[in-house]
């Protein structure tokens, strides 16, 4: 077996190159070899994926976090639409949220899955903004959900920690805003926080988003918070860690394989723990699109 890894020295609190001095010997232990490259500055896995050969390759590594996965992801599928070679993740960044769906959290558990060879089938989420079309892989978030991410970035050192201070932070600035959603060409209106588009189960490390997301059911799980006060949302946040503000009555859950959400006042959009984009949003699930490591 013989991997390309892509490897993001800033994950993780900077710990991507110890990650990868760590990774070596054990990828070595297992008779895999690897080629590497190293990203320099932010969007620049994307283009090291794009300028990839997999013709030379048996499969494509991730080293680092949500964000670096979710650039490799769109490096490879904007440049071959289709991309056969298993994808894996050895785990370095701030959430790791999504790799936590395929039973993965360190960097040992990832050498085991990927020198194993098992794969399985993954969905993976596309959208439409203005600002161009994006592969996700984890959530779509919009609304209050985004403007979080953006704050928690400065805080990123902290690790998940840093998506915590973002909803101190941002639940000064709370506000609803109007919008219309449209699942499966059902229509509905209404007056909300944020919405949360999932493919998988959760955001911000553990906070648990969407208890019932699938990575390859063929849906998307779409987790709204309606109107609320700053008081009424410091009381469900707690429960995201478990799971169960899927039950709050000012939350409301939906699925479906293709979402609209055009809300009245434009708004930020958060990919895999990526803030870019804005709305209006057009959001399709891609069925089985790339097989990974598990």
């Amino acid at each position: 077996m013989k991997l390309f890894l892509i490897v993001n020295p800033v994950a993780g609190k900077n710990k991507g190159i110890k990650t990868i001095e760590q990774a070596a010997p054990l990828l070595e232990q297992k008779g895999i070899q690897f080629d590497m490259a190293r990203t320099d500055y932010a969007g620049h896995a994307l283009l090291i994926a794009q300028q990839l050969d997999p013709s030379r390759y048996d499969g494509v590594i991730a080293v680092g976090g949500d964000g670096t996965l979710f650039e490799i992801l769109n490096g490879l599928l904007k440049k071959h639409g289709r991309f056969d070679l298993p994808v894996g993740q050895i785990p370095v960044g701030t959430g790791n949220s999504f790799i936590k769906d395929l039973g993965i959290e360190t960097v040992r558990d990832a050498i085991e899955k990927i020198a194993a060879g098992r794969t399985r089938p993954i969905d993976v989420g596309m959208f439409k903004c203005p600002d161009g079309e994006y592969y996700f892989i984890n959530l779509l978030g919009t609304g209050f959900v985004a403007d979080v991410a953006h704050r928690a970035v400065k805080y990123k050192a902290l690790g998940p920690l840093s998506y915590i201070i973002g909803v101190f932070e941002e639940l000064v600035h709370l506000r609803s805003t109007a919008m219309d959603m449209v699942i499966d060409g059902q229509t509905m209106q209404r007056d909300y926080i944020f919405a949360e588009i999932c493919n998988s189960t959760k955001t911000g490390g553990n906070m648990i988003m969407a208890p019932a997301a699938r990575i390859d059911d063929g849906m998307l799980d779409v987790i709204l918070l309606k109107k609320i006060s700053r008081i009424g949302l410091l009381k469900i946040f707690p429960t995201i860690f478990k799971g169960t503000h899927v039950h709050d009555p000012h939350v409301e859950t939906f699925r479906g394989k293709h979402i609209e959400v055009r809300p009245q006042k434009t708004q930020r959009l958060n990919a895999d723990g990526e803030v870019l984009g804005h709305t209006p949003i057009d959001v399709s699930i891609l069925p089985a699109k790339i097989n990974m490591y598990c």
